[in-house]
């Protein structure tokens, strides 16, 4: 996908506003900067235009607080999947090394033109007038005391009546006030199973000396399932009389957001770890299984295992002479082949033209047979004017780390591609 540019006299506008703005370009699940404001190198403290833009299209989040960046990151991923946008609340380094600022990005999507899709970010400095932030923090929780939403509750131990609850205990059981819940069973408020399973967990409450804590899947008082987390202790109040005291939080929607924040980071991790032209796992993923065979390796229980690389031949001289797109076609192709036979094999894209295979179990047993395979496929396509793909294997011989291997392989690699060239 090319850049897209707006004409002379739109990006001088946009470079000259005083106010904080960036325009971002997803470009091949790039994000590439392609306005920032004069407002915005205040802000984020760059001398010049030129500076700033050289700084995020190297690493979009250079100012960042490294404690930030995986919010952010999840955040901006976010984004580019909502079409409304979002905003997000950060933290970027002062250049001077004195500490941080916060910022608040609010942002939108435009789209200019047909399979445009642009980004317009405005940034406000959340750091000033911090006495006036401390005023209004101090004033939230003091709201939130008087209006806690979690539900509170006694009960008399032996007549199972409820003593007393507030609000939102009420309106969980249906009732307009606290005060008809009073002297009210859970029999008489809710339906014979969930009083039943209420009077269970009362039971192990009061076989504790500490508070039970737990989670649970319980219906309100209209049938409706919802998610708890509960404490519950007993305690002797002022007359003498056994008592016990809950409190319960409605997490219903709680769990549902970090469900949802789950799966997007799964998906943003999937998506971080797979090549966008082929579909397989990229370097990045090798790289994350390295490190987890090394440790294996470390606690020698890695099982045999061969590490084999390949490396398309003419694949520049494909790009020169029928351009990138045949190229790309040229590169899946390869893949394909590569797949097909290490099947039980994860395959991975490293580089341009370059693929690694990590071959344990089955596809090791018979490693030598698809070695041959890939040698005899090399022979014919010389012949046919087909994909060669020159390739090095090496067993894990008790090497320290897979990287050792890793070496041996790509030197084999290497070796044979010179073979395969000399015979052109």
């Amino acid at each position: 996908m090319e850049k897209y540019c707006f004409s002379k006299k739109v990006q001088s506008a946009y470079e000259s506003l005083q106010h904080p703005i960036a325009i971002i370009q997803l470009i091949d699940d790039q994000m590439v900067a392609i306005v920032l404001s004069k407002g915005f190198c205040e802000m984020f403290e760059y001398k010049n235009l030129a500076e700033a833009y050289a700084d995020l299209n190297n690493n979009i989040f250079k100012s960042v607080n490294i404690d930030e960046v995986p919010k952010l990151a999840g955040e901006v991923f976010r984004f580019t999947n909502d079409e409304d946008g979002g905003e997000v609340i950060y933290r970027i380094d002062k250049k001077d090394g004195s500490g941080s600022r916060i910022i608040r990005a609010a942002g939108k999507h435009v789209y200019p033109e047909e399979n445009v899709h642009l980004l317009h970010v405005w940034y406000t400095d959340e750091s000033t007038d911090i006495n006036q932030k401390i005023f209004d923090l101090q004033g939230s929780v003091s709201s939130l005391l008087r209006n806690m939403p979690a539900m509170t509750f006694s009960k008399d131990v032996n007549t199972r009546e409820y003593l007393a609850c507030n609000q939102a205990f009420a309106e969980y059981a249906h009732k307009e006030t606290p005060e008809e819940v009073v002297g009210l069973t859970d029999f008489e408020i809710f339906d014979s199973e969930t009083a039943e399973h209420f009077i269970e967990d009362d039971k192990k409450a009061l076989a504790m000396d500490k508070p039970y804590i737990f989670y649970e899947d319980v219906p309100d008082a209209a049938g409706n399932q919802r998610q708890f987390q509960t404490t519950k202790l007993k305690f002797i109040d002022e007359t003498g009389r056994e008592c016990l005291l809950g409190l319960c939080q409605d997490v219903t929607d709680a769990m549902r957001i970090k469900r949802e924040y789950d799966e997007r980071l799964a998906h943003a991790h999937d998506q971080a770890n797979f090549d966008a032209l082929t579909g397989i796992r990229n370097k990045y993923a090798y790289q994350e299984l390295e490190k987890k065979m090394n440790d294996l390796i470390a606690k020698k229980q890695q099982p045999e295992f061969a590490v084999t690389i390949f490396d398309i031949n003419d694949l520049k001289k494909v790009n020169d002479t029928l351009g990138h797109q045949a190229g790309d076609e040229f590169i899946c192709e390869a893949c394909k082949i590569i797949c097909r036979e290490f099947g039980h094999s994860p395959v991975f894209r490293i580089g341009g033209d370059e693929f690694v295979a990590v071959s344990e179990g089955e596809d090791y047993e018979r490693i030598d047979e698809l070695m041959e395979f890939i040698e005899q496929s090399n022979k014919n396509a010389s012949r046919t004017g087909d994909i060669v793909i020159a390739c090095g294997m090496e067993k894990y011989k008790n090497e320290k780390e897979v990287s050792e291997v890793f070496a041996k392989a790509d030197k084999k690699m290497y070796e044979n591609k010179k073979r395969l060239k000399s015979r052109n």
